[in-house]
């Protein structure tokens, strides 16, 4: 599969990754400064893809100085070791939580497989990373590529251990503002099975309080910030009502995904349209809610 590079600025190139053949997908971004810096890897399955995708931009894997994930969910950086045993001068940063996990896989992995199933082995197994390749990116934590830094914003909420990274006034979002399906010019809310909506909707608030020009997401690629956040943060809130009026109704998860495809525009397509990595994608998000919801009625 040839990999086709785009220009985001005089600075980042970015290539749709294609895991599994699935485009519009995964995004991969390329940070060429006076260090190198690879954005995301996505899934072992693509390892192939990410060497052709670094290589169309005239770059040897020895040339990659960091490996800079924004979480350690298998479509991020499940191919971290993979492309880590490549790139034989670069480390990795990854989330203080995220630390262990990449370096001793077995948890990851099997946590991984527990959620994700048949989706997981399509993904591939990771390879652990030696501790020494490794820097613990606290928030707030500062690395200088040349131009420019990069800078680590904790954004929990999608996971314990997200990190948007700030570069000038762009953010890689990751996880963290949901999905953006460039095709429908709309974004839909993402959760894993254990979801913090307090956290996530503080984490919008935070990216929103920096001066942004644009979101480069992962799933899938650039956007201009302009409005967007709020309106992320209000898709949030109004998946969140009708998950809450369908528990309150005793729906299936099912159920209540049928009502978010009846109600919100582009959702049905957005299912359709996207292949074997999206199934199932929203139905976990209702289902990552529903579990906030039951936990915060248990409080009571």
């Amino acid at each position: 599969m040839d990999i086709s590079l785009k220009k985001h600025s005089e600075t980042i190139f970015w290539f749709d990754l294609c895991p599994n053949d699935e485009s519009d997908f995964i995004s991969i971004y390329l940070v060429i400064d006076e260090k190198i810096a690879l954005i995301e890897t996505g899934p072992a399955c693509s390892h192939s893809n990410l060497v052709k995708g670094i290589e169309s931009a005239g770059l040897t894997l020895s040339d990659i100085d960091y490996i800079i994930p924004t979480h350690i969910h298998l479509d991020h950086f499940g191919g971290g070791g993979h492309i880590m045993e490549s790139c034989e001068n670069a480390k990795a940063l990854v989330h203080p939580k995220a630390y262990k996990h990449v370096s001793e896989i077995d948890a990851w992995w099997e946590g991984s497989r527990d959620f994700l199933g048949r989706v997981a082995e399509l993904y591939g197994k990771p390879k652990p990373i030696t501790q020494s390749r490794l820097i613990s990116a606290e928030d707030g934590y500062e690395l200088s590529l040349g131009k420019q830094s990069i800078k680590a914003l904790h954004t929990p909420g999608h996971a314990p251990h997200h990190i948007t990274w700030i570069y000038g006034n762009e953010a890689f979002v990751g996880d963290s503002a949901g999905l953006w399906y460039p095709d429908l010019d709309k974004s839909f809310p993402v959760t894993p099975g254990y979801y913090r909506h307090d956290l996530a909707l503080q984490s919008i608030e935070k990216m929103e309080s920096i001066n942004l020009d644009f979101l480069l997401y992962t799933h899938f690629g650039p956007r201009s910030a302009k409005n967007t956040l709020s309106q992320t943060a209000k898709e949030f809130e109004l998946w969140m009502d009708i998950v809450k009026e369908g528990v309150a109704r005793n729906l299936t998860s099912t159920q209540i995904l049928d009502v978010l495809f009846q109600q919100r525009p582009g959702l049905l397509e957005s299912n359709k349209n996207h292949g074997v990595h999206q199934s199932g994608t929203h139905l976990g998000t209702v289902e990552g809610m529903m579990g906030w919801i039951r936990r915060e009625n248990e409080k009571r």
